[in-house]
């Protein structure tokens, strides 16, 4: 556009020049006076133009390579927009992400540069941007400080909790360790370290008791097989809040991996047997479940469970075992998490998780582990794309990542049109009973509009946008109601923090008003 303007200023030189040598001497040359081709090219120009400055944005907008990660930055204040922090120079991992970010009408910028609306984060970017600190109240980052209490390996596996294997921190637990495996003699163990490298069952002579970051676990050898295949399953889980705890997992599929070798008979040197790596056994490839995966139209879970069903046995019982085990977990290491977040001004993030977890031949659920950046990368299996642009899309709903339209006009929409404080209220005879509107002094006073702090005001509004727009997401956290008759809500919050009480109430308060708040 630059260079036409150029041109066009140009050529209203020469018309002045044109216009100085002309005889005629008056102050405002007459329209008589000026020849007509001149007349004609700046019309011409006037109207090109026009013509350019208004097709410009959309030559824009619709000249980038959607699927490109190095796509120009573009700084449209009408667009929304995002930046990447990754220490992998290649990006490759970061495309299905990048794709729906550009469906959704985001447009990058570099980090760097600062006023992104989302920082994408693939690394843990806390320690080495500070500024996360003191993010502006419309910037969203998709870490929590404190994640790596979910996601250290050594440190989640040695938690006391009754679904972790047992395991024992190296070199701290040694003595701990060595007394385990002499009452339990049958027990098999694996070595473990956090960059999940070198895993391998061992008898406990070959422990390496001085290797720091480490430890030792033991090893479940009755794991539920798949035409004799060991697997695991990686479910999607969203952390929206902390403090108080508001979660979610994905339900439109689950990760199925399996191991590319036939556990029996068991060889502890040959990994493929027992340890899922990338180059698993995808779903369709395992024979039994690819009847029902390539020619019905089946999920990965749904094939899963029609296999199970085939061995006359209930798939239903796992995926209550498996909330129970990702809302613990969470409640676990929700005060260390807390504790990090003491010194961030704003708490503008939320948290896209893997749970890993693995059935033995009960269907008994143990988690492995919880993974910070899973892999969303179909570089491997280009079937995955799918489930991964899924989640992506349910994950950017569910926490106010929307689509915009080609103008950026929807994201003019006032909050008040989606949540307003009537959709905010609860329990109004209670708020009445106690004259809740002129005195906040009770108990029974906490949940009423009147007695709202400005924060408390804001999780709320918070957690009624994440049920309007949760799509595939279903709340883990506040615990889902199954049955309003049978659910007790007093000794369902008896040990909770006041927090995480206080808004379990509210999802009760709304359940009983609407059934659809239930789950």
């Amino acid at each position: 556009m630059t260079s036409n303007l150029r041109t066009e200023g140009a050529e209203q030189s020469n018309d002045d020049v044109k216009l100085e040598e002309n005889p005629v001497k008056t102050s405002r040359p007459s329209l008589a006076t000026i020849p007509l081709r001149s007349v004609m090219l700046f019309l011409a120009a006037t109207v090109l133009t026009a013509i350019l400055i208004e097709l410009l944005p959309h030559y824009k907008r619709y000249s980038n390579k959607e699927n490109s990660i190095n796509e120009t930055n573009i700084t449209d204040s009408r667009y929304p927009t995002y930046a990447i922090y990754s220490q992998d120079p290649v990006e490759d991992h970061l495309v299905h992400v990048v794709h729906v970010l550009h469906k959704f009408g985001y447009k990058r910028v570099q980090f760097e540069e600062g006023g992104w609306d989302l920082l994408w984060a693939h690394d843990y970017p806390f320690r080495v941007l500070p500024n996360l600190k003191n993010l502006a109240t419309d910037q969203l980052v998709n870490h929590f400080p404190g994640c790596g209490y979910l996601t250290n390996k050594v440190d989640l596996c040695t938690t006391r909790l009754p679904f972790l294997p047992r395991a024992f921190r190296l070199p701290q637990q040694r003595d701990e360790f060595l007394e385990y495996a002499e009452a339990n003699p049958e027990a098999l163990f694996v070595q473990k370290h956090n960059e999940h490298r070198h895993i391998k069952v061992r008898p406990p002579t070959e422990i390496a008791f001085n290797s720091n970051d480490s430890f030792v676990q033991e090893f479940i050898q009755k794991p539920f097989l798949v035409d004799g295949h060991k697997f695991d399953i990686g479910i999607y889980v969203v952390i929206t809040s902390i403090h108080p705890l508001r979660a979610y997992i994905y339900t439109g599929d689950v990760l199925f991996r399996y191991c590319p070798v036939k556990y029996y008979p068991f060889d502890a040197d040959n990994l493929d047997k027992y340890v899922v790596g990338d180059n698993y056994l995808p779903t369709w490839e395992v024979p039994s479940l690819g009847k029902y995966y390539n020619s019905y139209g089946g999920s990965m879970r749904s094939a899963f469970e029609a296999y199970v069903r085939d061995q006359s046995m209930d798939p239903s019982i796992i995926w209550p075992q498996v909330e129970h085990i990702i809302r613990s977990t969470l409640l676990a290491k929700e005060q260390d998490i807390v504790s990090s977040l003491r010194t961030y001004k704003t708490h503008n993030f939320f948290d896209l998780l893997r749970f890993d977890l693995f059935i033995d031949e009960n269907l008994k659920v143990y988690l492995m582990e919880a993974n910070m950046s899973p892999n969303l990368s179909s570089a491997h299996f280009k079937p995955n794309s799918l489930l991964y642009e899924q989640v992506i899309y349910s994950v950017f709903n569910l926490v106010g990542i929307l689509p915009v339209a080609e103008t950026g006009v929807s994201r003019n929409i006032p909050s008040e049109m989606v949540t307003a404080d009537k959709n905010l209220v609860t329990d109004l005879n209670k708020c009445a009973k106690y004259n809740c509107d002129k005195s906040c002094n009770r108990d029974e006073c906490d949940l009423c509009l009147p007695c709202l702090s400005g924060s408390q005001y804001d999780w709320l509004k918070r957690a009624h946008e994440e049920h309007l727009h949760r799509v595939d997401m279903k709340r883990i956290f506040p615990k889902p109601i199954l049955d309003m008759n049978s659910f007790d809500i007093d000794s369902e919050t008896k040990n909770m923090s006041k927090r995480n009480e206080w808004i379990t109430r509210w999802f009760y308060n709304k359940c009983a008003y609407d059934r659809t708040w239930c789950t």
